[in-house]
């Protein structure tokens, strides 16, 4: 049987989870929103910034990050992927932190966007006032978010982008596991064994029929747990790493 606690947690996390993109609302209140896109957005995300990449800039629609390289040479953009697991044509990579390893972004200004978590931060964007921040978070760096964020006088809600409007299993663990830090309720060891084998079991079998990178992108870099200091925050269009 669950104790009181337990179900206080649960009724905390309930207020402040929106399980899909779908759910955020056109006027947002005030609050830290963090974006969890889990495969693979939020990782790719944390592993740019891992590489040295001075900025991510998440552009509103994809195809505009040409535009955007057009005026920062400099720059390496991310896009789609081919048949084969390879950044389509004229782009420098694509949304997989395993790619993102092998690309040379150090110093450098990015830029992608992805139809889940990357829509879910324009939409906070471009609905959220002042009052509304926004944040990049996943697994990976499911603490160093939270610790961010600690003391902040404002809400924090965990936005679960899910896949074409509906909740996934992945980004709802990571939305757990961020809201469980937030609210100084740590995950114990064997809750996150629970937690990854949920998220992998949700798309390890879907991988698994695909190029090996989308399984070592889930396997080596998406189901880590706070491996990662990165705290990737929204200004303007661009993410930058506000961790130090």
């Amino acid at each position: 049987m669950a104790s009181l606690a337990d179900t206080d947690l649960e009724d905390r996390l309930t207020d402040r989870i929106l399980p899909s993109r779908a759910r955020i609302p056109e006027d947002p209140p005030a609050g830290d929103y963090v974006v969890i896109d889990v495969t693979h957005f939020s990782t790719t995300v944390v592993e740019l910034f891992e590489n040295g990449a001075e900025y991510v800039h998440v552009t509103e629609e994809r195809g505009d990050e040409h535009a955007f390289k057009e005026s920062h040479p400099e720059a390496r953009i991310g896009g789609g992927s081919s048949d084969d697991y390879t950044p389509t044509e004229g782009y420098d990579f694509f949304n997989s932190p395993t790619w993102v390893n092998d690309t040379d972004v150090a110093g450098r200004p990015t830029a992608l966007t992805s139809t889940n978590g990357g829509a879910a931060v324009t939409d906070l964007r471009l609905a959220g006032g002042d009052d509304v921040d926004v944040y990049v978070g996943t697994l990976a760096n499911a603490l160093a978010v939270a610790d961010h964020l600690d003391g902040s006088e404002k809400p924090t809600y965990m936005v679960a982008a899910g896949s074409k409007g509906k909740p996934s299993p992945e980004d709802t663990v990571g939305a757990v596991v961020i809201g469980r830090h937030v609210y100084d309720e740590a995950p114990t060891d064997a809750e996150r064994d629970l937690y990854r084998q949920v998220a992998k079991l949700g798309k390890a079998p879907k991988y698994e029929q695909k190029a090996d990178i989308r399984l070592n992108d889930l396997l080596e870099y998406d189901l880590r747990f706070s491996e990662s200091g990165v705290v990737p925050k929204l200004d303007g269009q661009k993410l930058y790493d506000v961790s130090e």
